[in-house]
C-alpha cells in the first residue's frame, strides 16, 4: 500500500470514527441504545409508538379569508381634510401594496383603522361630508371585525412560526445554542404586538420584521417537540418491555438479568436520557409560558384541524398534548422500574434473598 493511500485510508477511518462518536451524543442516538439494550436484556420485541409528533396543518385549514373591503374608490375622493388615510389607501392600491405579506398587511390594517378613527372623528367634529363619513364608518366596523383574523393570518399563515414547528424529526440538541433565547424573545414580542396599537419603536414594521426574522434562525420550537414526543415513545417502549417480562427474578431472587437491567438503567437512562429528559421538561414549561399568552391574543382556529393541533401541542390542559403524555410516559416509566426492583429486593432498604 502506497504512503498517498495509506493517508487517504486512514483519514477516512478518522473521518467515520468522528462521525460515530458525534452520532453517539446525539439524544437520537441515546433513546435509541437505551431502548435496544433494554430489548437485548428481556428479550422483549421493540414495541411500536404510541404518541405522535404534531403535525401542523396544511395553509388552506390555518389561514382566515379576510374580507375584500375596496377602498380604491375613497382614493379619487382625495380626501383634502384627511391625508394621511388618503395616502394610506394609495399605498394599499400601488403594485407593492397589493403583494403585501401576511405581517406587512397586519401593520397596514392597524394603521388603517386609526386613521379612519381619526378622519371620522374630524369629519364629525366639523360637520363636513356626512356621506362619505357614513360610508367610512361602515369601513372602520368591517376593518376592526376583520382584524383578529389579520393577527391570526400574521402568526400562523405567515412563514415564520410555521416554520419553526412544521417538518422537523430532528430532536433538540443536548448542548449548544438551540436557539431557545432567540425564539422566547420573538415570541414575547409578538405577544405585545397583538394587542398593542401604537407604531413607534419598538411596535413599528422594522422591529416587527426584525422579530420574525428571529424564529427564522432556528428549529427551537419543533425541535423541543420533537423531543417530547421521542422521549416519551422511548419511556412507553421500556415500560412495556419491563411490563412483559416476568422472568427477570425468578422467585424474588436477584439474576444476571437484573445486573444487566441495572447496568443499562444507570448508564444510559439515569447518566444520559434523565437529564436530558428534565432539561426538555423545563424548557418546555418555559416555552408554553411564553406560546400561551401569545395564542390567547388570537381569535379560534378557523378549522378543526387547527384546533386539535393546538390541543397537541399543549394550548389546553389536554390529554392529547405531547406534554400531558411526557408526564404519563415518565410516570409509567417510573412505576415500571419500581415494580422490577420491588420484585428483585433491589430497592433501598430491601435485603436481598440468597
Amino acid at each position: 500500500m502506497t504512503l498517498k493511500v495509506t493517508v487517504r485510508f486512514l483519514a477516512l477511518l478518522l473521518l467515520f470514527t468522528l462521525t460515530g462518536c458525534g452520532f453517539r451524543s446525539t439524544p437520537e442516538y441515546q433513546l435509541e441504545e437505551y431502548e435496544e439494550r433494554i430489548s437485548t436484556v428481556t428479550g422483549q420485541p421493540m414495541p411500536s409508538a404510541t404518541v405522535s409528533f404534531p403535525e401542523l396543518p396544511p395553509l388552506r385549514k390555518r389561514q382566515y379569508p379576510l374580507p375584500d373591503v375596496r377602498l380604491k374608490a375613497l382614493e379619487a375622493l382625495n380626501l383634502l381634510e384627511c391625508p394621511k388615510l388618503t395616502q394610506l389607501i394609495a399605498h394599499r392600491n400601488n403594485s407593492l401594496g397589493k403583494q403585501m405579506q401576511p405581517s406587512q398587511l397586519l401593520h397596514y390594517e392597524k394603521k388603517l383603522i386609526v386613521q379612519l378613527k381619526d378622519c371620522t372623528y374630524y369629519l364629525r367634529q366639523q360637520d363636513k361630508k356626512p356621506e362619505l363619513r357614513v360610508r367610512l364608518e361602515v369601513i372602520l366596523q368591517q376593518k376592526e371585525a376583520a382584524l383578529p383574523a389579520a393577527k391570526w393570518n400574521m402568526l400562523l399563515s405567515n412563514t415564520e412560526l410555521p416554520g419553526q414547528l412544521s417538518g422537523f424529526q430532528t430532536l433538540l440538541p443536548l448542548h449548544g445554542d438551540n436557539g431557545r433565547q432567540g425564539t422566547l424573545e420573538a415570541l414575547n414580542y409578538l405577544r405585545f404586538y397583538l394587542k398593542d396599537d401604537r407604531f413607534s419603536p419598538p411596535y413599528d414594521q422594522q422591529s416587527l420584521e426584525m422579530h420574525l426574522q428571529q424564529l427564522t434562525a432556528s428549529h427551537y420550537s419543533g425541535q423541543l417537540l420533537a423531543a417530547a414526543t421521542a422521549i416519551s415513545n422511548t419511556l412507553n417502549r421500556v415500560s412495556v418491555m419491563l411490563e412483559k417480562s416476568n422472568t427477570i427474578c425468578p422467585q424474588g431472587r436477584r439474576s444476571l438479568k437484573i445486573e444487566r437491567l441495572n447496568n443499562v438503567f444507570r448508564l444510559f437512562y439515569v447518566d444520559s436520557i434523565q437529564p436530558y429528559m428534565a432539561k426538555v421538561v423545563s424548557e418546555g414549561r418555559e416555552w408554553r409560558s411564553v406560546v400561551l399568552p401569545l395564542l390567547h391574543e388570537l381569535p379560534a382556529p378557523p378549522d378543526k384541524a387547527m384546533k386539535d393541533y393546538l390541543r397537541a401541542i399543549g394550548y389546553s390542559d389536554s390529554t392529547f398534548s405531547v406534554w400531558h403524555q411526557l408526564d404519563k410516559a415518565i410516570l409509567r416509566h417510573t412505576r415500571s422500574w419500581q415494580k422490577v426492583l420491588a420484585e428483585c429486593q433491589m430497592q433501598p432498604g430491601q435485603n436481598p434473598a440468597n
